[in-house]
């Protein structure tokens, strides 16, 4: 590729001036001083599509499906289907045999194509870059409202039309990156709820299943128990033992041993009924 085709956009010092989210990032923070035009990324070669799609801070540049087919988001569905089969053609392991991230490159162009296929997803794409561009125009009409509070000339880098280029670029990838962090949050918090789900069900399922047992054991110990009940009752055990009968004492003559009984004869006897 011709290095003329690069056009460099920031300052040597610009960078410093954004906080890098990682080392992702930060590859991409130092890649973005660099940019091509349109011009230059249609006129590329499979393997210069293939390097740029795997080029430091890919993470971060791919995931804006524009940046992956070389437009802006300002494209229509015809000029989107139209970056898809050229690209799609150069990038594809066929035509690159032996370079083994041609596979990679291909599966990252149909992603971006499909995404920008499906009218709903294109809206969201395009609302996220329009978004970051509203979010750098204001950032940049806050910094110069503050200069002229202080008396100062309202002059800042982003009138370059370079450098305001630059930093919607880099606030478009934020945003998406943004989303898919929090995408990635509610599938975490999804799958969370889901396993939280099958734990629940799975102890439910464990305690019907213990319940089902002890009722069945209680079942067939109650069975034991009758038929013991049964077996005894068979044997005579079931009826109650006769008390024995208390022999009155007597004297040797054979009158009562209470003499306060003698007087009144047989007749105390009817009191112990």
């Amino acid at each position: 590729m011709d290095k003329s085709a690069a056009v460099t956009l920031v300052p040597k010092g610009f960078e410093q001036a954004q906080q890098p989210v990682d080392a992702e990032m930060q590859s991409f923070l130092a890649q973005v001083q660099t940019a091509q035009s349109l011009e230059a990324i249609a006129a590329m070669t499979g393997a210069e599509h293939i390097a740029r799609l795997h080029r430091p801070g890919a993470k971060y540049f791919n995931m804006n499906p524009f940046e992956v087919l070389g437009l802006t988001h300002k494209a229509s569905h015809e000029e989107v289907r139209g970056a898809y089969r050229r690209l799609s053609v150069k990038v594809h392991p066929d035509k690159n045999p032996g370079n083994e991230r041609a596979q990679s490159a291909f599966e990252a162009v149909k992603a971006a194509h499909d995404r920008l296929e499906d009218e709903e997803r294109l809206a969201f794409c395009v609302r996220i870059c329009s978004a970051a561009e509203e979010a750098v125009h204001k950032k940049v009409a806050s910094a110069k409202k503050n200069l002229r509070k202080e008396g100062q000339p309202d002059a800042v880098p982003e009138d370059d039309p370079d450098r305001l280029s630059v930093a919607v670029k880099i606030m478009i990838c934020r945003m998406f990156a943004e989303f898919e962090q929090r995408k990635a949050q509610l599938e975490k918090q999804d799958a969370d709820a889901k396993k939280k789900a099958r734990e629940e069900q799975a102890e439910r399922e464990f305690m019907e299943a213990l319940k089902k047992r002890e009722e069945k054991m209680w079942e067939k110990s109650r069975q034991k128990r009758v038929n013991g009940w049964r077996s005894w009752t068979a044997s005579g055990g079931g009826s109650l033992p006769k008390r024995p009968k208390t022999k009155e004492e007597r004297r040797p003559d054979g009158s009562g041993y209470n003499s306060y009984w003698d007087e009144r004869g047989e007749d105390y006897k009817k009191e112990w009924r």
